[in-house]
């Protein structure tokens, strides 16, 4: 049996076990509220519709009034236990916590990967994608949030009046970031604890990309975004901080908080002034129910699911919508704008080394982290990049599994780099020009969308990332690097290209290309709600999660979305 597909089997075993386990012994729910008993006509002051990295943010913030009533609707149940150990993480993915979205295929992108289309993973449980992402914690740049403020006209979204948000939700657990200028940019008090990775692994790779000219710098979240570092993460005390365990553990009790899990939203009713006045949701026993609402609707089930529901419920492109038979309540370019992070991996063999034990509580891959820029005179960086220092079966597994590569790459690249060190780099275009949409396949709402990424669309985003990869790839000429007798691994569909021609990397970006799972857009301000995050034409709905986020930020997204559910916050008690 090829490797590959022996250790994509083996990972297979590993999920149905945990699943068992969560299944049958249910360990981590006593960390969450309870299933709330609602029923058919019940009625609530305020209805949030998903409970991911948004949505529990926001009703933590809501039920601080004690007046106010609050349902918080989650399609998924709670983390799993996998969920909530840091190495644990690569089993989320695939799992039954996972929408296991796909995409299009569009014939061009993605050619190193069975099947060449992409694989979405989403968070289908309390926390959404903060309880199966990375958990790196990254803010992106001032520059993103000033050019959000130009696109709405709305000087609330600018850099230093966000800024104020993100240090409201951190609890930074940090003692020499503590004793920095940077200490100026975070927050000590926030629910969602962060900390440093210190590894003594990652010195001499630091040490390797300072050699080619790159600032090393303790943090990229304050007031100077460029460098490369040792990351924040959200881990704290040995274990994942979703905002599930973050910001819903701690109120559970609340009496006005009501959480109603397993449950799917199929549609939004509005009366005839267009106003917001109830949703139809499906129980997980079937029952289907209607539920009032007194003030808001707030609509924060991500990118991809929320443009999906509005789109069933009346809002959205008023062609498809007819072309479905459904009843045009506003006309917006829902699903439209669809964006997310275009990457490549590069991976190099090092030196030998001899297994590791793995420590269930800690981050499970070393990583460097770095933010560049062609052009010095820039202060927003045009790429990330992302190195994961590993062990030959984690590359195994990560190839595999986890990026879905072909066998034929992985199976290559474990045996050359067989019981050695290595490097994983995944260099990232931080503000690509393409653009996908969303749309619907049917009026039934467990038929999910059509997904078209778009990836490579603007040809700019392919000479670009072969760009960005070629000048990481220096790394091969330093010291550590040059003393090791580093290999540079190269799928087979490339290795008869001349090696450094711009044939070569143009080839390696479309094998090695994947997408960074940081959908946004589909609901974006300035065109489908306003810097208030108001749905257009209609009153009483907003829209509060990725999908609002107008264009890319200069990094991983969970942060920013965190910070949006903060101020959304603000705004929905100011308004009512």
């Amino acid at each position: 049996m090829d490797a590959s597909v022996s250790e994509i089997a083996n990972i297979t075993w590993t999920q149905n076990v945990l699943h068992l386990l969560a299944t049958t012994l249910h360990l981590t729910s006593y960390l969450y509220p309870e299933q709330a008993l609602i029923y058919d006509g019940d009625v609530f002051d305020y209805v949030i519709v998903g409970a991911g990295s948004a949505g529990c943010v926001i009703a933590n913030r809501l039920t601080e009034d004690p007046t106010s009533r609050v349902l918080l609707v989650e399609a998924g149940g709670d983390p799993p236990i996998e969920s909530h150990l840091p190495g644990l993480m690569p089993y989320m993915k695939q799992s039954a916590e996972d929408w296991n979205y796909t995409s299009i295929y569009d014939g061009y992108s993605q050619q190193g990967h069975t099947p060449p289309i992409s694989d979405i993973p989403r968070g289908k449980m309390l926390g959404g994608c903060s309880s199966i992402n990375y958990m790196y914690y990254v803010r992106g740049n001032p520059y993103d949030y000033d050019n959000w403020a130009k696109i709405t006209n709305d000087n609330t979204w600018s850099y230093n009046n966000v800024l104020p948000y993100f240090i409201k939700s951190e609890r930074l657990q940090d003692p020499n970031i503590w004793n920095t200028p940077s200490a100026a940019f975070h927050g000590s008090e926030g629910y969602l604890g962060v900390t440093k990775q210190y590894e003594k692994r990652t010195n001499k790779y630091l040490q390797a990309f300072s050699e080619l000219g790159y600032n090393i710098v303790l943090d990229t979240n304050g007031n100077y975004t460029l460098g490369f570092t040792e990351p924040l993460l959200t881990v704290a005390n040995g274990y994942r901080q979703s905002t599930a365990t973050t910001f819903l553990s701690p109120i559970k009790n609340r009496s006005n908080l009501y959480v109603l899990k397993h449950t799917m939203v199929t549609k939004i009713n509005f009366d005839e002034h267009n106003n917001a006045v109830s949703i139809e949701a499906i129980k997980e026993n079937k029952e289907k129910i209607t539920i009032g609402v007194n003030k808001e609707i707030i609509v924060s089930a991500g990118a991809i699911n929320s443009p999906q529901l509005l789109m069933l419920s009346g809002i959205g492109p008023r062609k498809h919508l007819e072309d479905l038979g459904i009843n045009v309540i506003a006309d917006l370019p829902v699903g439209e704008n669809l964006q997310n992070h275009i990457s490549g991996i590069s991976t190099y063999a090092l030196e030998k080394i001899s297994e590791r034990p793995k420590n269930p509580h800690k981050y499970p891959q070393p990583t460097v982290m770095g933010f560049a820029t062609v052009n010095n005179l820039q202060t927003y960086p045009d790429y990330q990049s992302v190195n994961l220092i590993v062990d030959s079966d984690y590359l195994l597994e990560n190839c595999a599994f986890t990026n879905y590569f072909k066998k034929e790459i992985c199976d290559t690249f474990y045996k050359q780099a067989k019981g050695r060190e290595v490097m994983i780099s995944q260099t990232v275009v931080l503000h690509p020009k393409s653009r996908g949409r969303i749309l619907l396949q049917s009026i039934n709402p467990y038929v999910y969308p059509e997904i078209y990424t778009g990836y490579f669309s603007d040809a700019s985003d392919l000479e670009n990332l072969a760009s960005y990869i070629e000048r990481i790839n220096r790394v091969t000429t330093t010291n550590y690097f040059q003393d090791v007798n580093a290999t540079f691994l190269i799928p087979p569909d490339c290795a008869s290209n001349e090696p450094d021609s711009e044939e070569f990397w143009r080839c390696y970006a479309l094998c090695m290309g994947m997408p960074m799972n940081h959908y946004i857009g589909t609901c974006a301000m300035g065109s489908v709600v306003d810097g208030r995050l108001k749905v257009f034409g209609v009153q009483r709905l907003r829209v509060v999660d990725g999908s609002v986020i107008p264009n890319m930020t200069s990094g991983n997204t969970n942060v920013p979305i965190i910070m949006v559910a903060e101020k959304a916050a603000d705004f929905i008690k100011a308004g009512n």
